[in-house]
């Protein structure tokens, strides 16, 4: 299940698993899913997701997909590739593009799909007790999913992002700020108040703002200069329409 709980205006979302490694089954994807468009629904300005227990998730739910693999590879292929296509790659795409601002509070042991999740947030803390684990090619001789080549890449570069996901090797919550694959890495028991300050500093800024700040840099890779500079520019002549900005200017002058 997904529990949520409201702080002000930010909405925290915690993923409870049927199992205590908070497996994402479908059912766990489904709810969260609708946990997350529900929140932004009922106005959150920011959202916080988190899981319970001393673990973010495990990823995928491969029990189930050992039950699918006795009935026949062909059930098991379009069972899984149904799987992503309803329902988890659906939330890497609302994670990535949502109209609010999303903090990820990766409070333990992140590995498999969750890791597409918690690193396609804005802003990604996690816990001193956590790691990231990218085990699909070692483990099961699949590829990486859920977004997790993407905010890799972006993340690490090449090198890194290769040897990440084709070794397995587990990368803590330390090392994985040092190589900025996550904004900080925080004793446990600040994680979670220290995820909702910023996630309420978040829910302060012109919505605005914060969708085309992001959009702007998550294009910059496919971008030129020269298309960047437009892109900023045209992303400008409608920002400095707003209220926010000419209250900004006038709090400016007055000093």
């Amino acid at each position: 299940m997904v529990e949520v709980s409201w702080e002000q205006s930010v909405a925290i979302l915690t993923m409870k698993g049927t199992t205590p490694w908070n497996v994402m089954d479908r059912a766990m994807l489904e709810q969260l899913g609708a946990a997350l468009a529900r929140a932004v629904a009922d106005g959150a300005r920011a959202i916080v997701l988190t899981g319970a227990g001393r673990v973010f998730s495990a990823g995928g739910d491969v029990n189930t997909f050992n039950a699918l693999a006795q009935e026949g590879e062909e059930v098991l292929s379009s069972a899984i590739g149904m799987l992503m296509e309803d329902v988890g790659n659906p939330i890497a795409r609302f994670i990535a593009e949502s109209p609010v601002p999303i903090v990820s509070a990766v409070n333990g042991p992140c590995a498999g799909g969750a890791m597409g999740y918690a690193l396609a947030a804005d802003i990604v803390l996690c816990a001193r007790s956590a790691y990231f684990l990218v085990a699909q090619v070692a483990q099961l001789g699949v590829v990486p999913d859920l977004g997790i080549n993407w905010v890799i890449a972006r993340a690490l570069g090449r090198p890194r992002a290769l040897g990440m996901a084709l070794l397995g090797d587990r990368v803590s919550g330390e090392l994985a700020e040092q190589w900025g694959l996550v904004w900080r890495c925080v004793d446990d028991a600040e994680l979670l108040p220290h995820a909702l300050a910023i996630a309420q500093k978040l829910a302060a800024l012109p919505k605005d703002a914060v969708v085309e700040c992001r959009r702007l840099i998550d294009g910059a890779g496919q971008m030129s200069m020269k298309q960047s500079l437009a892109a900023e520019r045209e992303a400008q002549r409608e920002l400095v329409r707003s209220s926010f900005f000419r209250e900004a200017c006038a709090r400016f002058a007055a000093k």
